[in-house]
């Protein structure tokens, strides 16, 4: 658990997805929204977090405004992942990133983060 208790253990027989988006000034105003397949998973704005309770199993996550992100996990029951997102400036529009991380990352900027709104 992180130091601010942000994240529990995962539900029993499941696995768990922290999302989380650290507060930069380029690409600050971009939100992005999380997908696997056509399902929107919650929406990353900067400084936000949520937390995704997954089965086991092989996920791909997606990513994209006028470039599309896929990122993949191998997802086992018990086990939290983190992954960050990130925007990279495009030439007409940001373009999201999701990488693997891990919670030393999560745990440093935790206290600067604040759960993202759920999807309507």
């Amino acid at each position: 658990m992180t130091p601010s208790g942000m994240v529990g253990a995962p539900q029993e027989g499941k696995g768990q997805i922290v999302f989380f988006r650290p507060s930069k000034f380029v690409g600050g105003a971009v939100g992005f929204i999380v997908r696997e397949g056509q399902t929107e998973l919650g929406k990353l704005r900067n400084g936000n977090y949520f937390v995704l309770a997954v089965e086991p199993g092989t996920h791909q996550y997606t990513v994209h405004s006028e470039a599309k992100d896929v990122l993949t996990l191998e997802v086992e029951a018990g086990e939290t992942y983190y992954v960050q997102g990130t925007i990279s400036m495009g030439v007409f529009a940001g373009h999201p990133n999701l990488s693997p991380s891990d919670q030393a990352a999560f745990d440093a900027i935790s206290r600067k983060l604040k759960p993202s709104k759920p999807l309507d």
